[in-house]
């Protein structure tokens, strides 16, 4: 066994991989992940790096000096849940934050490198016990960007969350939407890095879905709800049924229980004050 390979992170991929490849989120190349771990963790002998720099389109400097594991261009899900070693890299970030070095594994990173690294720097910002990122493609959520009305964040968390009764106390910052932004690019990460000091999952319009955890099962978790509770809603919608939701006086009785009501009711406080710049 390798020195890359004894890095224990390397079995949370594999066990998440699994999962979205069983359940048909990540088709072919579609998705990535990335997972941000402590200079402990990485053997010794792999804490430098003789390969060259490649610059970032942005400056990272919160994550300076730390280390990525994150997936590989071209690779997919159903091989990496059997062979992360071969398809996930660790990378390590300068101490300027304005590049990165290829340290092992994989050296060929996702093109959407630079949208985890703003994401990642964003964690230690804002919320440093998050260290994990996953972009997949679930049918259902995917699905949801499709109707005009939920590109409303409020109005998307509000309607699907409101569907099952735990899914609201999961996420009582509700859930985010993206306009288009070609996948890829920067802009994309600098928005979804914005979007998640507020909340956990977002969807990309007509591109996927983007959760953040404190772990990559946490990440995956909180996709699971979402994709739920859209779930309920799409069936709801082919029976011919009527989505109302939860009564507010449920919801509110939920929330209070919960110790939530404060993260729900302020929920969207940051979109309004946002709105007004």
């Amino acid at each position: 066994m390798s020195d890359f390979e004894a890095i224990k992170q390397l079995d949370q991929f594999a066990e998440v991989c699994d999962w979205l490849a069983f359940k048909g989120w990540s088709e072919a190349e579609g998705g990535n992940l990335s997972l941000r771990i402590d200079k402990e963790d990485v053997p010794e002998s792999l804490r430098s790096s003789e390969s060259a720099a490649t610059q970032l389109p942005l400056e990272v400097t919160a994550i300076a000096d730390m280390y990525l594991l994150i997936t590989g261009s071209g690779t997919r899900s159903r091989d990496i849940s059997h062979t992360p070693e071969a398809d996930l890299g660790l990378y390590k970030i300068a101490a300027d934050g304005k590049s990165y070095q290829w340290i092992a594994g994989n050296d060929k990173p996702t093109s959407e490198m630079p949208s985890h690294c703003a994401i990642q720097n964003e964690f230690m910002v804002s919320r440093p016990d998050f260290r994990a990122v996953v972009h997949t493609h679930p049918v259902k959520l995917i699905s949801l960007t499709h109707i005009p009305e939920f590109h409303d964040p409020k109005v998307l968390s509000d309607t699907i969350l409101g569907l099952q009764s735990e899914a609201r106390i999961q996420l009582p910052e509700g859930i985010g939407h993206l306009p288009f932004q070609v996948p890829g690019s920067l802009e994309l990460g600098i928005l979804s890095a914005e979007e998640i000091k507020y909340r956990n999952v977002i969807l990309w319009h007509m591109h996927g879905a983007l959760s953040v955890g404190t772990s990559l099962s946490h990440a995956f978790d909180q996709l699971e709800v979402v994709e739920k509770a859209a779930d309920i809603f799409w069936t709801l919608k082919k029976a011919g049924y009527a989505v109302d939701g939860m009564r507010q006086q449920d919801l509110d009785q939920s929330m209070d229980y919960f110790g939530r009501t404060d993260r729900y009711k302020n929920a969207f406080s940051d979109k309004i004050e946002r709105d007004k710049k």
